[in-house]
């Protein structure tokens, strides 16, 4: 039986019914049209290119990695990283604040774009004015691999 027709059958049938799918008993629950379904999200922020960018970028960094921090632990943010120059490769050990910073690249978990663009726009990057509000881009993205398990921020915080 093809899996349109058994989701199709499933969903008439009252709630407590499970079905077999591929030898395994699976909980109808997860196939009703009401549950919400989370789409990975890839965000790329290129920073301002004015003078002070990287100050304003450095000033509130620390405060920038506790709220990502708190929603990789949410399970919303799966991946996320400062983006540099190219010729920085042959200096990737410099201080952060000799590093060569072009913006930001994110991997959210989310229910539409528009929650992205709610937590976009909240990030400290965005109200502090680092990132080129002009030139975010928000882009749905289909994974051709997984992510690793266990993420976290690999930088220092003020609450490590």
């Amino acid at each position: 039986m093809r899996y349109s027709t058994l989701l199709a059958r499933t969903r008439a049938q009252s709630s407590t019914v499970s079905m077999c799918l591929r030898g395994r008993s699976v909980d109808r629950r997860h196939f009703t049209p009401s549950t919400q379904r989370q789409q990975t999200y890839i965000v790329w922020a290129p920073d301002y290119t004015d003078e002070g960018a990287l100050a304003r970028r450095m000033a509130v960094r620390q405060k920038h990695f506790i709220t990502a921090n708190k929603l990789i632990k949410q399970g919303i943010l799966k991946v996320a990283g400062g983006l540099l120059t190219p010729e920085i490769s042959e200096t990737q050990d410099a201080a952060p604040g000799n590093r060569k910073f072009v913006g930001s690249a994110l991997l959210y978990e989310a229910e539409n774009l528009e929650a992205v663009r709610r937590l976009v726009e909240q990030d400290l990057y965005w109200t502090e004015n680092v990132w080129d509000k002009d030139k975010v881009v928000i882009l749905p993205i289909v994974m051709a691999t997984t992510l690793q398990d266990r993420a976290g921020i690999t930088q220092p915080t003020p609450e490590d």
